[in-house]
């Protein structure tokens, strides 16, 4: 692989038309944007924001954007970091299954940052500008992260998703081929997300989503500077694929740029858990919904997993879990669900976590590993009650709910959208939930961005 790979990347996400994005491109940007404003309105909520929020008012002066839900503005970066930390928090956001990535969370939270800076400035970003560079920067991650071969050594998420970010951002700077690749070198050096944080389940996963958006405007203000980094960031010998994912091959993902569009292949989580617990937690809901189902009458519960779902959510309970631990932990949110018939926002506050019910179904949660090759597969997941009369039911999920394969219906995320609008910090009324939705589908022909984000804050 030479320096080609680089240049084809940046060239297709700079210099790619708008006419020549496919309106099922943007109709599904526009539709995971929604998902991720929502997502991030309640992860305005969590316990650990009002201290982010601090720290990160402390690094510099400014008002250029908002903080989604809140009524303070930050610059751009601090709001862009802020901001997609609220989006990841509760474990909600949209996910790019194939190449394991909430890529929406840093793309948008930096490129609204971005548009908003720009409107400031008097350089308004028109609704239809903004739609290709998310699409475009979501290509640009999800062609990186969607190369990996191996197993996941760094929290892709972050790593992968920090590109769609910085792609975003350059986009709508109007950088040129040279000044993109003098940016997308000095990613290299910020590359965030140690997977320490995903095996203690540590609300730093979150903080390195935000540190993943406001890397961006670093690389990109520097670029613009004259700094440039290294040209062979993603190819050369220390570059980001050798670094973070050695077994990799770009050239499929080459291949498909301005035919198959990543963006179409976002999922929603229906629940706010860990992705890989969403086909347990589809199965388990199966399975009550042909009746007879009593969890007091359960001697176990059997999943077989994945290679990918073993390391990152077949972990055991553990004595008052936290929430973020316990949203990345099967046996808790299988016992959720086979009690309470799903796995919802109020499943994670501390009544909820020290339910004594739940705790000691959770203990008869078994995981093993189903052989599956793929080290990076989300499914096949099957989902097997042992009764007291042994096997009483047993089903196979192969494509996960809210997956393109499987897709969550338009009153489904509606509702998740009214959850997360009702759970934030600063809880948004239906009707201005609706008029954002609004807003979202009108945003193709809309003179400012900036008109959106003043919409997320508080009446």
């Amino acid at each position: 692989m030479t320096i080609a790979a680089e240049t084809q990347l940046l060239r297709h996400v700079l210099e790619t038309e708008e006419d020549a994005i496919p309106a099922s491109a943007k109709e599904a940007a526009s539709r995971f944007l929604f998902d991720t404003l929502a997502v991030g309105l309640a992860g305005s909520a969590h316990p650990a924001q009002p201290g982010l929020l601090s720290a990160a008012s402390r690094w510099g002066a400014g008002a250029e954007a908002g903080i989604w839900g809140e009524t303070a503005r930050l610059p751009a970066a601090q709001a862009a970091f802020v901001n997609a930390f609220q989006a990841h928090a509760l474990e909600f956001d949209a996910i790019h299954e194939a190449a394991v990535v909430h890529v929406m969370t840093p793309t948008l939270a930096a490129a609204l940052a971005e548009a908003e800076r720009q409107s400031a400035l008097g350089r308004p970003v028109a609704g239809s500008q903004f739609l290709a560079a998310l699409v475009l920067g979501v290509d640009l991650a999800c062609t990186i992260g969607a190369a990996a071969r191996g197993p996941m050594r760094f929290f892709r998420p972050a790593t992968a998703g920090m590109f769609g970010a910085y792609g975003a951002v350059a986009r709508l700077r109007g950088f040129d081929a040279a000044r993109g690749a003098a940016g997308a070198g000095l990613m290299l050096g910020q590359i965030p997300g140690t997977m320490q944080a995903h095996h203690e389940g540590s609300i730093a996963l979150a903080v390195q989503m935000g540190f993943a958006a406001a890397a961006a405007f670093r690389a990109a203000d520097l670029a613009e500077a004259g700094v440039s980094g290294p040209l062979a960031w993603l190819t050369g010998p220390s570059g980001f694929l050798e670094m973070t994912e050695a077994r990799h091959d770009l050239e499929p993902g080459l291949a498909a740029l301005g035919r198959d569009w990543q963006v179409t292949h976002l999922a929603h989580k229906p629940f706010p858990s860990g992705r890989l617990t969403h086909p347990a937690i589809d199965g388990v809901q199966r399975l009550m919904a042909r009746g007879g189902m009593d969890p007091g009458r359960i001697r176990e519960v059997r999943l077989h997993l994945p290679p990918l779902a073993m390391r990152l959510v077949g972990r055991p309970l553990v004595p008052e879990p936290t929430e973020n631990y316990a949203r990345l932990c099967l046996p808790y949110v299988v016992a959720t669900t086979l009690r309470f018939g799903t796995v919802g926002l109020q499943d994670f506050t501390p009544a909820r976590l020290s339910d004594p019910a739940t705790l000691a179904l959770a203990l008869r949660v078994r995981v093993m590993e189903d052989g599956t090759s793929d080290p990076n597969a989300v499914v096949p997941q099957t989902v097997e009650i042992i009764g007291e009369e042994g096997l009483a039911a047993r089903v196979v999920v192969e494509a996960a709910l809210g997956s393109p394969a499987n897709p969550l219906t338009e009153a489904a995320q509606m509702a998740k959208a009214e959850a997360c609008a009702a759970a934030a910090r600063h809880p948004m009324p239906p009707e201005r939930l609706r008029q954002l939705a609004t807003r979202v589908e009108a945003l193709a022909c809309a003179p400012d961005v900036a008109a959106l984000a003043k919409a997320l804050g508080p009446a």
